[in-house]
C-alpha cells in the first residue's frame, strides 16, 4: 500500500534553547546503532532544541566505547560498566562530574528503575529537578511482574517510590498514567506524550521498484497478500500467538504470507523458526532479519495488513509507522494498542493470548480488501493528524522547561 505526502508547517523556535539537560539512558544503542532504530536521530533532534544534552548510557566495558560528541549540542557518555550491578554507581559518578563542571537545569531518566534511581541521587545531591520517563506498562502490571517475579516485583515497588519523588513524569499511554496516579504520583505532574516518530518517512510514497525488489528478495509471489510484523523478537511480543493465528488462516487464504522483520537469532526468534515448521507454515513465513529503520517504509508498502500480538505494549511505534504507511492494523488490545488503534475505524483490536481471535480479525481484512483499504486510509489520516514528530518533541521540551522551573521539591 502507498501513502500520500502531507506537508507540514515550519516549527517555531523551541522554548528550551537555554536549557541544559542531563539524561540517563538504559542502553548504548545511540553509539552502536545495534537497535536499527532512529535512536541517534531522535536524540539529535532533542539536543538541537536545547543548549546542550548530556546523555549517560549504560554500556558494558566489553563494548569499549568512549565519550562521544555526536553533535554540537549532544554529548554521550558510556558508563563502561563491569556489569549491570555497577551501573547505578558508574552513572552517578559520571553525572556528578558533569554537574560539577557544567550548568545542568534538570535530569531526565529513561525508566523509573535503575536510571530513575540515578536521577533521584542526582536530584538530592545537586538540587536539580527530576523528570522520570516510563516507556511501557510497568506499574502493577501482573504480566510484566510474572516474567521475573523477584526482580520485577522489586522494580515495581522501587519505580513507584521513585516516581513519587520526581518533579514530573512522562508516560506514553493513559493506562500507565492511571496506574501511576494510583501509585501516589500527583496527577498534575504526569504527562502522556508518545515517543517521537519520524512520520514523514512513512507518509512519503515508496518507489514501486523498491517494493518490487523487496518482494523478489523475500521470494513472495506477485499477487501474495502480506501480513507484516516488525520488532524485537522477545517474549512479550508473543510471536507464537501470531504464528498460531496465521496457521489458522493460511488454509483459507492460500495466497497469504507472513513476513517477520526482526533479529531471528534471539531465543524467541529461533523458537519461532521451529514453531513455523511444527505448524506446517514454514513455506508461508518469511524471516526477513533485522531491518534498518530507513528501510522499513518498503516493508510497510509491501504489506496488506500489519499484525501485533504482544501481551503488553507501552506504545508501539510500529503501529503508528504502519498506520502512516496506509496499513490497517490488527493488534492485541494492550495499553499501546488501545492508545493508537481506533477499533473498527483505523484497525481492529483482538484479545491478548487468543490466536483464534487474532486470526478472525486478520481474516476479516484479508477477505475484504475494500475494507482494508478504507481502514488503511483512515489510519494514515489519523497518524498524520496526531503523531507529528516536531510537535511531539516540542511537547517534551515544554515539559522539561516546566520541570526545570519547578526546582527541588520540599520533603
Amino acid at each position: 500500500m502507498q501513502a500520500s505526502t502531507i506537508s507540514r508547517p515550519a516549527a517555531e523556535a523551541s522554548p528550551g534553547r537555554s536549557l541544559n539537560v542531563l539524561m540517563v539512558g538504559i542502553s548504548d544503542y545511540i553509539l552502536t546503532g545495534v537497535s536499527g532504530g532512529d535512536v541517534r536521530e531522535r536524540h539529535i533532534e532533542y539536543a538541537r532544541r536545547l543548549n546542550h544534552l548530556h546523555m549517560i548510557v549504560y554500556s558494558p566495558r566489553a563494548h569499549d566505547l568512549h565519550t562521544e560528541r555526536i553533535s554540537e549540542n549532544l554529548t554521550v557518555y558510556p558508563t563502561r560498566s563491569l556489569s549491570r550491578a555497577t551501573f547505578v554507581w558508574d552513572a552517578f559518578r559520571i553525572a556528578a562530574r558533569i554537574c560539577r563542571t557544567q550548568p545542568i537545569d534538570l535530569v531526565t531518566t529513561q525508566d523509573p528503575f535503575a536510571t530513575g534511581l540515578v536521577g533521584l541521587m542526582v536530584k538530592r545531591r545537586f538540587g536539580i529537578a527530576l523528570d522520570v520517563q516510563s516507556h511501557s506498562s510497568f506499574f502493577d502490571n501482573p504480566v510484566w511482574i510474572a516474567e521475573r517475579p523477584l526482580r520485577h516485583g522489586l522494580f515495581n515497588r522501587l519505580g513507584k517510590w521513585i516516581a513519587r519523588q520526581a518533579d514530573t513524569m512522562r508516560v506514553v499511554n493513559t493506562d500507565e498514567r492511571d496506574r501511576s496516579i494510583r501509585a501516589g504520583v500527583e496527577p498534575h505532574r504526569i504527562e502522556v506524550i508518545n515517543t517521537p516518530i519520524n512520520i514523514e518517512r512513512f507518509l512519503t510514497p515508496v518507489d514501486p521498484a523498491e517494493v518490487g525488489a523487496l518482494r523478489a528478495r523475500l521470494g513472495l509471489p506477485a499477487e501474495a497478500k502480506v501480513v507484516l510484523w516488525v520488532g524485537r523478537m522477545v517474549w512479550f511480543k508473543r510471536l507464537p500467538v501470531l504464528l498460531e493465528a496465521f496457521a489458522l488462516i493460511a488454509a483459507k487464504h492460500p495466497d497469504a504470507y507472513l513476513v517477520l522483520a526482526g533479529d531471528p537469532d534471539t531465543a524467541e526468534g529461533l523458537a519461532a523458526h521451529r514453531l513455523a515448521g511444527e505448524l506446517c507454515i514454514a513455506d508461508r513465513v518469511r524471516f526477513a532479519g533485522r531491518v534498518d529503520h530507513a528501510g522499513l517504509p518498503a516493508y510497510y508498502a509491501l504489506a496488506d495488513v500489519y499484525a501485533l500480538s504482544s501481551i503488553y505494549e507501552g506504545f508501539g511505534k510500529v503501529l503508528v509507522e504502519a498506520a502512516a504507511s496506509g496499513l490497517p492494523v490488527v493488534s492485541t488490545a494492550t495499553a499501546g494498542g488501545r492508545e493508537v488503534v481506533r477499533d473498527g475505524e483505523t484497525g481492529l483490536l483482538a484479545e491478548v493470548e487468543n490466536p483464534a481471535g487474532l486470526a478472525a480479525k486478520l481474516d476479516a481484512l484479508l477477505s475484504d480488501p475494500a475494507l482494508a483499504r478504507q481502514m488503511g486510509e483512515r489510519a494514515r489520516e489519523h497518524a498524520a493528524a496526531h503523531y507529528d514528530r516536531t510537535h511531539t518533541i516540542e511537547r517534551i521540551i515544554d515539559m522539561w522547561v516546566r520541570c526545570a522551573g519547578m526546582g527541588r521539591r520540599g520533603r
